[in-house]
């Protein structure tokens, strides 16, 4: 998917609604009706062939809509990638991991990531039954495929467990990793047969990444080591000359005087010693992620925040040191970012090699290379060492990606507690609570009769 081609793709919101009628979780699919217009697009008129490309669009749409906001700008909140500048309770309380099943953030997080997943399987299940002629060999199946296994995957990533529609099971993040595998998998067959190497390589960067949080690490070395360094694949925003389609909702927190993030002292310029430091000139050294030198308020006028500049998964980077005397690029409304990459494909084969004990010697060889992007000097390291500084070099790689949240919870899983702890960078807030993941929230307790309210 080429990233020149912005999102004049996108549709009404009429269509996106009534394209997942009955096949999403409650709250996704009822917030999406109450805004919409019934009468441009009647539910039985979503099984016209003429409307084919809307209802791509839809899937594009949904994602657009949820990506920067729901999965990037929601998705760090308890990692140790920011520090919050919020005014708003509530939404604080998450950059110092704290949340409540009850609370606005839990609620609307899993409308956004229900929505990308209910729309992507409704319209892959519309051209299975007859939509398409050749659903087996068609792009825009394997399309659909693969962004309901990237739902899937977010899904698993944010939450501690989820529904799938309105039932009685309650998915684990595991479980939803197998879906994910699953919708890749079909998507990866198809867009193989249509030829679409764009899809392909979306789809065996979804595999690795599923397979990584499975533990399956043969696999996920498997699927990451056919992609290619140079492939990309880019989540799509509109800039100020089209301020009817979605804008990257990043550019808001991080803009303006009401600017809401800064880096976290653990990615900050020289190390977390210089936190609450003024003029870090000197230390902005990686281009990879580069903030401002000094520290100010934002928002809720208390949080010191370190303003960051475009980091390389997005599209306006433009790979420039203030170290240097030269200016990173400051984000904009337009900015798009990348939901999978060549690079992150190289980070997951070289965790899984990591894992499996295979080839330290490739693990030391990928961390200097990385590190050398970074204008770093290299290292020798060995053991659990070099796999907290690989894990480290992915977050600089990866800030600001929405991927995070997911490589914290894994390691958690395999043992390695990550996630900021102890007293919170900003004394007035105390400790740091311990939160991992967003709690099914209130909304679909009242909207599923199938399930219970915690106690």
């Amino acid at each position: 998917m080429s990233k020149n081609r912005k999102t004049r793709r996108l549709l009404s919101v009429a269509a996106l609604a009534l394209a997942v009628v009955g096949l999403g979780a409650c709250d996704a699919v009822d917030r999406l009706l109450k805004v919409s217009n019934p009468s441009q697009l009647m539910e039985d008129q979503v099984n016209d062939p003429a409307l084919v490309q809307i209802l791509v669009n839809s899937v594009a749409g949904n994602m657009v809509s949820g990506f920067s906001y729901s999965v990037v700008w929601i998705g760090q909140m308890f990692t140790d990638e920011s520090i919050t500048g919020v005014n708003w309770e509530a939404t604080a309380r998450l950059g110092k991991r704290v949340v409540q099943y009850y609370e606005g953030d839990a609620n609307g997080r899993f409308a956004d990531l229900q929505a990308i997943r209910a729309m992507a399987d409704s319209v892959a299940g519309r051209f299975r039954n007859g939509l398409l002629p050749n659903p087996s060999n068609d792009w825009r199946m394997a399309f659909a495929l693969a962004y309901a296994g990237y739902g899937y995957i977010f899904l698993a990533d944010l939450f501690c467990e989820s529904t799938i529609q309105v039932s009685q099971k309650i998915y684990t993040p595991l479980e939803l990793y197998e879906i994910a595998v699953q919708r890749f998998t079909e998507a990866l067959q198809i867009a193989t047969a249509a030829n679409h190497s764009q899809l392909i390589n979306l789809s065996r960067v979804g595999l690795a990444r599923a397979y990584l949080n499975l533990g399956n690490y043969q696999q996920a070395a498997n699927f990451a080591s056919q992609v290619p360094a140079t492939f990309k694949w880019w989540i799509e925003y509109a800039g100020d000359d089209n301020l009817n389609a979605p804008g990257n909702n990043m550019f808001t927190n991080i803009s303006g005087a009401n600017h809401r993030i800064g880096v976290h002292p653990v990615f900050l310029a020289g190390g977390p010693s210089n936190w609450m430091r003024q003029g870090l000139q000197a230390f902005l050294t990686d281009p990879r992620l580069q903030h401002w030198p000094n520290w100010r308020t934002g928002h809720n006028a208390l949080s010191p925040l370190y303003t960051p500049y475009q980091p390389q998964g997005y599209s306006g980077y433009n790979g420039k040191r203030i170290s240097a005397g030269e200016q990173p690029a400051a984000f904009t409304r337009g900015d798009d970012v990348l939901l999978a990459d060549g690079l992150e494909a190289q980070h997951i084969y070289w965790e899984a090699i990591d894992a499996l004990g295979t080839n330290p010697a490739g693990v030391l060889n990928f961390v200097n290379q990385r590190r050398a992007a970074g204008f770093q000097p290299p290292v020798n390291l060995s053991g659990k060492a070099l796999t907290m500084e690989l894990r480290f070099q992915k977050g600089i790689d990866t800030y600001l990606r929405g991927i995070r949240l997911g490589d914290l919870r894994r390691w958690l899983r395999r043992g390695d507690d990550l996630f900021p702890k102890g007293p919170h960078p900003v004394a007035e807030w105390g400790e740091y609570g311990n939160a991992t993941c967003f709690p099914l929230p209130s909304n679909e307790y009242d909207g599923n009769p199938h399930i219970s309210r915690p106690r």
